[in-house]
C-alpha cells in the first residue's frame, strides 16, 4: 500500500474517537429500535448479526483497540531510545511539553544536580540530559487496550456466530438439551438473596442423566454450561393443566399450557380451538403477602371470555375447581417453569478473558498513579541552543514546577 494513503488510513484506525462514534451509531438504532419492541436489546442484536454492514461497522472497534496498542508500543519504544541517550528526531507528541531555550549556557551540570536533588534519576551526556522518576504505567494500559480488544471482539463473535435454542424448563420434565439426554428437573427455586446486588436468586436442580454425572444446579450468573450451550433463564412462568367444560361443551377441554404469567397480576391467554371460548388467566397475590412462586402456593384468577364477552370470572388453587352456571375450571396440576435461552456463544470465553484483565489493568494502574507516577525529562543541546520536553502521568503540577526550574538554571533566560 502507498505510504502516503497507508498513513491517514493507520491514523484513522488508531484514533481514540472511533470507538465512541461506532457505539453511538448502535446506541441510535437500539433507541429507534426501542420505540417499537420490548425487547430491543435482543432484536438489535438479530438485525446486526444478520446485516453484513453492521458487522463489519462493529468490528473497526477491536481492530482500533489493536491499533492503539500498537500505537502505544510504538511510542514506548521511541520514548526508551530517546531516554537511553540515542540520537534521532524526537517528535512533539511524545511529550506533553515542548520549550526552546535560544542561547542557553555550556552544560547541565547546574540542571543535573537540581533534578537529583528533586529525586529525579539523570543520566547526562555530551550534549544531553536524561532524567526520570517512578514506574511506567504502560504495563496497565497495554492491558487495558488488550481487554478492550478481547471485549470486543468476543461481542462481535457473539454477534455473527451465536446460535440459540429457545426452550420450556419446567420441573419434573427433563431439562432442554440436544439429543433429548437431559436430566429431569428436579425443582426451580426463586429466593431471596443474600447477595448485594440481586433482591432474588434463581437455581434450577437437575437430577443425573441416564449417562451418569452428578446433580447440577444452574443459576442466573455466571450462566452454567448444559452440553456446550450457556444456560439463560429469561421469563418466569407456569405450566398449568386445566379441564374446562360449559353447557354447549359437553365433551369439554383439557391441556396442558405455558403460561407467562409471573409475577402476580401479568395475564395470560389460552384460546380453545374449536370453540367460541378464550380464559385469560394470571397468578392471584398470597393472602398473606408471599410470593405465590417462591412459596408454590398458588391460586389463578381466571376470565372467561364467548367471543368478547366475559361469561365468567373466578379464582381457583392449584388442585382446586370453580363451578358455576354450568360451567366448570378445574386445575389438577401446576408447576414452576422457566423460558430458557440455550446458546452456544464462544465469544463469551474472550469477554470473561478481558474482565480478568481490565481488573488485573485496574490493580496495576491505581497504585502506580498514585503513588508511583512516572516523570520524564528530555534536554538536547543543538547549534542554536537547547530544546527541552517534559512528561508525566502523574503528579502532574509537582512535576511542572521541577521542570521550570531545571529550565531557570539554563543560562541565559530561556525565551518560549
Amino acid at each position: 500500500m502507498n505510504r502516503s494513503l497507508f498513513r491517514p488510513v493507520w491514523k484513522n484506525l488508531a484514533s481514540h474517537a472511533l470507538p465512541p462514534v461506532v457505539i453511538g451509531v448502535f446506541l441510535l438504532l437500539y433507541l429507534g429500535i426501542a420505540f417499537n419492541d420490548d425487547d430491543a436489546l435482543m432484536s438489535l442484536i438479530g438485525i446486526a448479526g444478520s446485516n453484513v454492514m453492521l458487522i463489519s461497522l462493529f468490528a473497526l472497534i477491536p481492530i482500533n483497540r489493536v491499533a492503539c496498542l500498537v500505537e502505544e508500543f510504538r511510542r514506548l519504544l521511541a520514548r526508551r531510545q530517546l531516554l537511553r541517550g540515542k540520537k534521532g528526531a524526537v517528535q512533539e507528541s511524545l511529550f506533553d511539553e515542548t520549550v526552546k531555550i535560544k542561547g542557553a549556557g555550556s552544560g547541565f551540570s547546574a540542571v543535573e544536580r537540581r533534578l537529583s536533588n528533586s529525586g529525579y534519576h539523570t543520566v547526562a551526556g555530551e550534549d544531553s540530559l536524561v532524567a526520570w522518576r517512578g514506574m511506567n504505567t504502560f504495563p496497565a494500559r497495554a492491558l487495558f487496550l488488550a481487554a478492550s480488544a478481547f471485549l470486543f471482539s468476543g461481542i462481535l463473535i457473539s454477534l455473527s456466530g451465536r446460535v440459540t435454542y429457545r426452550g420450556t424448563v419446567i420441573e419434573g420434565e427433563r431439562l432442554p438439551a440436544s439429543g433429548g439426554e437431559g436430566g429431569v428437573v428436579e425443582r426451580i427455586v426463586l429466593a431471596k438473596s443474600m447477595g448485594r446486588f440481586l433482591a432474588k436468586s434463581l437455581t434450577i436442580e437437575v437430577a443425573p442423566s441416564e449417562r451418569g454425572g452428578s446433580k447440577r444446579i444452574f443459576g442466573l450468573y455466571p450462566p452454567a454450561l448444559d452440553n456446550g450451550a450457556f444456560v439463560y433463564p429469561r421469563y418466569l412462568g407456569v405450566g398449568l393443566f386445566f379441564r374446562f367444560s360449559a353447557p354447549d361443551m359437553p365433551g369439554g377441554y383439557q391441556t396442558h399450557s405455558i403460561l407467562s404469567i409471573y409475577p402476580p397480576g401479568k395475564e395470560a391467554s389460552e384460546e380453545l380451538p374449536g370453540s367460541p371460548y378464550r380464559i385469560i388467566f394470571s397468578l392471584a397475590p398470597s393472602d398473606d403477602g408471599s410470593d405465590p412462586y417462591m412459596t408454590g402456593r398458588m391460586s389463578f384468577l381466571f376470565k372467561l371470555l364467548k367471543g368478547k364477552e366475559v361469561v365468567l370470572t373466578g379464582k381457583a388453587p392449584a388442585g382446586g375447581e370453580f363451578s358455576q352456571g354450568g360451567y366448570s375450571l378445574s386445575f389438577p396440576d401446576a408447576r414452576r417453569l422457566i423460558i430458557t435461552d440455550f446458546i452456544h456463544d464462544s465469544g463469551v470465553y474472550l469477554i470473561w478473558t478481558a474482565m480478568m484483565l481490565f481488573i488485573v489493568a485496574g490493580c496495576i494502574w491505581g497504585p502506580v498513579k498514585i503513588f508511583f507516577p512516572r516523570r520524564e525529562m528530555l534536554f538536547l543541546k543543538g547549534p542554536e541552543g537547547c530544546q527541552a520536553w517534559s512528561r508525566a502521568e502523574g503528579g502532574r503540577r509537582m512535576h511542572a514546577g521541577v521542570f521550570h526550574e531545571a529550565l531557570d538554571a539554563l543560562e541565559p533566560a530561556r525565551q518560549l
